[in-house]
């Protein structure tokens, strides 16, 4: 066929739909007076250029036949556009009414059921209208998305699919059935979807946001932030971009410009409360403990009814030392949300902390009753109930501070720059406070979201589609925290000095809770004294705290290399902690100091 034979068909074509349509319109006008099927006419003329006038057209139409079918679905669609999606309903059960064969009505229909979150009945609608024989790439995609919002990952992928195939240059269907294997845990086919949307689509925002999510889910942080760079070159003005870039400077320890990106985020959209809590969690790092606790303030005043806020919240006053506020905060999320197995697992945490056993065993088969699976509150029962079989041994038999199966006893700590004496057999010092060394190194979960008490993890990279966590803070657990803040003018070292001499008196009486209390002020007066690390290490020895203990050992051995005494705390904290060749090389260590 020539070429010009080739156009000439597609013009004969393209008459041929055309006149289609206005016959199917002329054909719809049947049995309107000429007033009406006027109105009918100028609202078709007008619907794709000016949607407003078109309205008033309908309306003034099913004002005169409320029973026209055609006017109505065409107003469900303005009105479905326009967000109005209880509206358009009512219209397409009036169409359904007078032409309950309407494919296209169904498929609306569906729309807008899944616009207001009901997924099962948008399902249904969908394929109600797909065997009325409407496959379009539309019907499909719009069931897929029914299916992810009910959680139905395989029957969303199928359908994401089918709708691919229909129309394959839509980046939209391929960067959703990304977010769907993303949520699966298959990164690494979500990113070969994002690499294809954003192939068919250069300057996709939603695309690279959700691609550099699932890149910082696979470890991968310097391609993860990358695409949050093109975000933001893209659209500065997107805070997503920046709270998300900034949730990896957090993962990689780059505290700075990570408050600066959590920053510029607030500044952008200064009514989010997760922007807050992101921040707060990097000032938790830094060690500006009442700064984090203003930010999570913040978040609290404005989203009262969110739990979250209250678990980050309860974890600052914790990190302060007021655990009666943070326990009370904990259980407002509890009241809030008593289906919310984090919130029960972030309370367990508070009372083991205080060692309150008895209680944190409850709470934790909460936790475990509302999700079976959740392997950490199965961990921390297993310590609690441990401990709590302790305690009551102790009870019955007080142990001996110089016990070396339990933990070092503590003595009066010689002064840090004595390197000798620290260094000297037995010269253990109890500390309580936030230690500075990092914790242990931990591996990168999977997967938002969960979120120190309330942290920037998983869900600090959480895929721009559905709700995306928002740089949620992840699921609750006590963890040191970095050194408080230097003294201010005026306060001297000797009431550091006094602090810890009276946190050790506590220790020695067994009241270890208090004694961290009082350490943690010694080492806000001078975090520099090594002997109040120690000391607070071993306050949280005795209160199984093995995290926090091993924390802050490691910090006393940071400022004074030979403290022997800190090896070999670190050594029994090890040791409980299941870790025989870290124990064994610190108490070779130690050995070899007290040899000196």
């Amino acid at each position: 066929m020539s070429r010009d034979s080739a156009l000439g068909a597609f013009l004969c074509t393209l008459l041929l739909l055309c006149s289609t349509a206005v016959l199917s319109a002329s054909e719809a006008a049947k049995g309107l007076d000429k007033r009406a099927a006027k109105l009918w006419e100028d609202a078709l003329r007008t619907e794709a250029s000016d949607p407003n006038y078109a309205r008033e057209f309908l309306d003034q139409l099913i004002e005169a036949a409320p029973n026209f079918a055609p006017a109505r679905r065409h107003r469900a669609r303005l009105e479905y556009t326009a967000g109005q999606y209880d509206a358009a309903l009512k219209d397409l059960d009036v169409a359904l009414a007078s032409e309950p064969n309407d494919a296209e009505v169904y498929r609306l229909h569906g729309d807008c059921q899944r616009k207001l979150g009901h997924a099962s009945e948008a399902v249904s609608e969908y394929t109600r209208a797909i065997a009325l024989h409407l496959e379009t790439a539309a019907v499909y995609n719009g069931r897929a998305a029914a299916y992810q919002a009910a959680g139905q990952h395989d029957a969303a992928l199928e359908d994401y699919t089918q709708g691919i195939r229909l129309r394959l240059d839509d980046p939209i269907p391929l960067k959703e059935r990304g977010n769907v294997y993303a949520s699966m845990g298959r990164y690494r086919d979500a990113i070969d979807d994002f690499d294809q949307a954003i192939r068919y689509k250069p300057d996709y925002v939603d695309a690279y946001l959700d691609r550099g999510f699932a890149y910082g889910q696979m470890g991968d942080f310097e391609r993860a932030a990358n695409d949050f760079d093109t975000v933001i070159r893209l659209a500065p003005g997107n805070a997503k971009g920046w709270t998300l870039r900034g949730a990896v400077h957090l993962r990689r320890g780059e505290l700075q410009a990570a408050y600066d990106d959590f920053t510029h985020a607030i500044q952008l959209v200064p009514t989010d409360a997760y922007g807050y809590l992101a921040r707060a969690a990097v000032l938790v790092k830094m060690g500006r403990h009442d700064d984090a606790l203003a930010d999570r303030e913040q978040a609290v005043r404005l989203s009262p009814e969110t739990p979250e806020v209250y678990i980050a919240r309860g974890g600052s006053f914790h990190e302060l030392g007021r655990h009666e506020k943070g326990l009370a905060d904990r259980t407002k999320a509890i009241n809030l949300r008593p289906d919310m197995p984090e919130a029960w697992f972030a309370r367990a945490n508070d009372y083991v902390l205080m060692g309150e056993y008895d209680k944190a065993v409850s709470d934790l088969n909460e936790a475990l009753r509302l999700r079976p699976g959740f392997s950490e509150a199965r961990d921390l029962l297993a310590r609690a109930e441990s401990e709590r079989k302790q305690k009551v041994a102790e009870q019955k038999e007080p142990p001996t501070q110089s016990s070396s199966s339990a933990a070092p006893a503590p003595v009066s700590p010689a002064p840090a720059s004595s390197t000798a004496a620290a260094a000297s057999p037995g010269s253990a010092s109890l500390t309580a406070a936030q230690p500075a060394a990092a914790p242990p190194a931990q591996s990168v979960p999977a997967s938002p979201p969960q979120r120190p008490p309330i942290t920037v993890a998983r869900q600090a990279l959480s895929p721009a589609s559905s709700p995306p966590p928002p740089l949620r803070p992840a699921a609750p657990t006590v963890k040191p925290a970095s050194p408080p803040p230097t003294p201010a003018p005026g306060e001297s070292l000797q009431s550091a000095e006094a602090s810890q001499q009276h946190g050790r008196e506590l220790a020695s009486r067994g009241r270890f809770t208090e004694a961290v209390a009082e350490l943690d002020a010694a080492i806000r007066l001078d975090p520099k004294l090594a002997t109040s690390w120690n000391a607070r290490g071993y306050a949280w020895l005795r209160l199984r705290n093995y995290d926090r203990a091993i924390a802050d050992f490691s910090e006393a051995i940071r400022l004074n290399p030979a403290y022997a005494n800190a090896w070999h705390n670190r050594a029994v904290a090890r040791k409980a902690q299941g870790d025989p060749a870290g124990a064994a090389a610190d108490a070779q260590k130690a050995t070899a100091l007290e040899r000196q």
